[in-house]
């Protein structure tokens, strides 16, 4: 509690946050700077995905949905329910790495599960902002490989409503209701979804449910509140992983181990309040301060692993205050962005196990923590910017295990800086160049051995440096195009060891990439007179993941392509019409666990696939009918394939073949 009275002492001093408002269409990135940025100012690095790509899009889940961005590679493990997305060469340890954030709030927990990203429902999405490469100045832990940052819909003009319902092969079918509209000073948007899947594999059902709401309240022209709140429930399978033998006796939509199961319960509550406490006749800034509680229980239960029966359960209740101080104006006609304040966050996990041999935990583990950071962008002459920050970082962590009587704790402190520019040379066209440092501190499990009752103190920190430089031109608002080359350095890079089932630091890890990204306004270079659009986007990622040194010296990390691919053309005809088609490629990479790519077992890539998704809609302002296929060509390939330690042995993680799904909404 002294540490919570602390932290808002510090904040009434210099605040923080991390929920950010949208004012207009116009400020539509809040992730990269935490401050918000006119859209045609935005660096290569960011993309953006608008409410307007989401409805073209065949996806009904977030992850479906990314798995088309540049950059991200998209890890399902059988549902799903069980899906981490990569940025910039992570593999495994993405869901580590990778920052994700729903109106500025951290989603990501302590312990090495990744961020579960259906329990934000698609259609209550306004946009999704994406960072691509580090972002540990700003941000903090996680935030290594890039910070994804979704923001939801809110209340605006008269009462509205929109009822959807859907249905798709594997028996998915769904249905989904909101209600928005703003009167006066109070804005409401809620929320509800329910959401019932077999899924492609045999035990890969997900039965998922959904409620949110958010509701502003401007109490006067200085002052307003944001309230923020949500329940999920959700039951699933565990397909598991499928070895050759299996694959040839069950079959791809078989699953070995049929009463493997989970559930999850989460509830959250964020409120906002945005000040500009200052006179009329005079602008000093604005402080937005966050309070934030978040309730989630887990609980899996594998019936048949290695011959034992292990149930686990699980509880994390987590506490945020987060504020901050913005200043974004012009001082001599040059634009001035600064923002400094203080994220505090305090985790508790109680973690109950089954007392097998495999879950001998009964434990609480706490990780009180707060950064302090402080970023400035200052115009020097016209259009020519330079920007600066840093960051310190400090985790404390108590594990109680309270069968053996046991104790421990430890302290993890980090300081990382960032510095860069920017020139805008015309409107919407900018080259810029950065260099930060990174760090992820241990995840909960990393550092504490639940068999053994100790910390593993043989681990140390993550830590890196990226360096990034990029162009981005906008040729007369028709066609815009982006090259961003990159290269990032880690040190003790934290991963699993396969080989004495132990979790290690990797000497050291280099990834060095190029990123492409192209959108067409086709209509601007033709005139068609029956098409309303038709825009054409393409991207197009390499990358170069590889250990820098040990033993593994020059091999690619696993379950990263070297080579990632994506092209969509979308057209709107006949005033009500829209038609998307979609095409994707993701080249070989070795399986997870095969950092000697081969050389120990024999064991050969996991082979590259191409997928094509398309949809047709027919919208009017009273209803839309749509309908999606997925996987067009049928391409039959696995989005995870795992090697045994100790074997040329794989698991695979079978992806499902065509499918389709057709929906109606009715709008009033």
């Amino acid at each position: 509690m002294k540490k919570v009275l602390m932290c808002l002492i510090l904040m009434a001093a210099v605040a923080v946050d991390g929920h950010a408002e949208i004012e207009s269409q116009k400020k539509i990135v809040v992730t990269a700077s935490r401050i918000g940025q006119l859209g045609y100012k935005l660096a290569s690095n960011i993309t953006i995905i608008t409410r307007e790509d989401i409805e073209s899009s065949t996806a009904r889940t977030v992850p479906e949905l990314l798995q088309a961005a540049v950059g991200a590679n998209l890890q399902s493990y059988g549902t799903s329910k069980r899906t981490t997305v990569d940025i910039r060469g992570f593999g495994d340890t993405a869901r580590s790495n990778i920052l994700v954030l729903v109106n500025d709030r951290r989603v990501n927990v302590t312990d090495i599960s990744a961020p579960d990203l259906i329990q934000i429902p698609l259609d209550s999405i306004e946009q999704i902002e994406i960072i691509r490469g580090g972002g540990s100045a700003l941000y903090g832990d996680n935030a290594v490989g890039g910070v994804i940052n979704i923001i939801t819909k809110q209340g605006q003009g008269d009462l509205s409503g929109k009822l959807t319902a859907f249905t798709g092969s594997y028996d998915k079918q769904g249905i989904n209701a909101e209600l928005s509209g703003r009167q006066k000073d109070i804005s409401y948007y809620v929320f509800s979804q329910y959401f019932d899947e077999r899924g492609y594999r045999q035990n890969s059902d997900v039965l998922a449910k959904d409620f949110n709401g958010r509701f502003g309240y401007d109490v006067s022209e200085t002052f307003a509140v944001d309230l923020n709140l949500g329940w999920h429930e959700d039951n699933f399978g565990l397909p598991g992983g499928l070895s050759e033998a299996e694959l040839n006796s069950l079959g791809r939509k078989g699953s070995p181990g049929e009463a493997d199961a989970g559930s999850t319960k989460d509830r959250f509550v964020n409120i906002g309040f945005d000040m500009t406490p200052w006179p009329d006749d005079g602008y000093l800034g604005e402080v937005i301060i966050d309070y934030y509680y978040r309730n989630l229980d887990t609980y899996s239960e594998f019936n048949e692993f290695a011959g034992f029966e292990t149930h686990t359960k699980s509880n994390h209740d987590i506490m945020g205050v987060t504020g901050k101080y913005i200043f974004d104006r012009e001082i001599l006609d040059h634009d001035v962005n600064f923002v400094t304040g203080v994220d505090y966050y305090q985790y508790e996990q109680d973690i109950l196990g089954s007392g097998s041999v495999f879950s001998t935990d009964d434990i609480t583990i706490v990780k009180d923590e707060i950064g302090i950071f402080g970023f400035l962008e200052f115009e020097t002459l016209e259009n020519l910017s330079f920007n600066a920050g840093s960051r310190y970082q400090k985790a404390e962590y108590s594990f109680d295990q309270r069968n053996i009587a046991n104790f421990d704790s430890d302290t993890a402190e980090e300081v990382v800086s960032m510095g860069g520019a920017k020139y805008e040379y015309a409107p919407g066209s900018n080259v810029h160049f950065s260099a930060q440092q990174t760090f992820r501190f241990l995840q909960t499990n990393e550092w504490y051995s639940i068999f053994s009752g100790t910390l593993n103190t043989d681990l140390e920190q993550q830590r890196g440096i990226q360096f990034e430089a990029g162009i981005k031109h906008n040729f007369d608002d028709t066609v815009v195009v982006s090259l961003t080359p990159y290269m990032m350095r880690l040190k003790h890079e934290i991963y699993f060891d396969p080989s004495t089932f132990a979790n290690t630091n990797y000497p050291e890890t280099k990834r060095i990439g190029i990123e492409f990204t192209g959108d067409v306004d086709i209509l601007k270079l033709v005139d068609i007179d029956f098409l309303d659009a038709l825009d054409f986007t393409s991207n197009f990622n390499w990358q170069n993941p590889e250990f820098e040194e040990g033993p593994n010296k020059g091999n690619d990390i696993p379950m990263v392509p070297r080579y990632q691919a994506s092209a969509a053309v979308t057209t709107k005809f006949l005033d009500y019409f829209l038609f998307s088609i979609h095409g994707s490629y993701v080249g070989s990479r070795w399986a997870i666990n095969d950092i000697s790519n081969g050389d120990l077992h024999g064991t050969t890539p996991v082979k590259p696939h191409y997928l094509l998704d398309a949809k047709l809609a027919f919208e009017n302002e009273h209803m839309e009918v749509f309908a999606a296929i997925n996987n067009i060509t049928n391409e039959k390939y696995n989005s995870v394939v795992t090697k045994s330690g100790s074997s040329s042995a794989k698991n695979y993680f079978p992806a499902p073949e065509r499918n389709y799904v057709v929906g109606a909404s009715v709008k009033f």
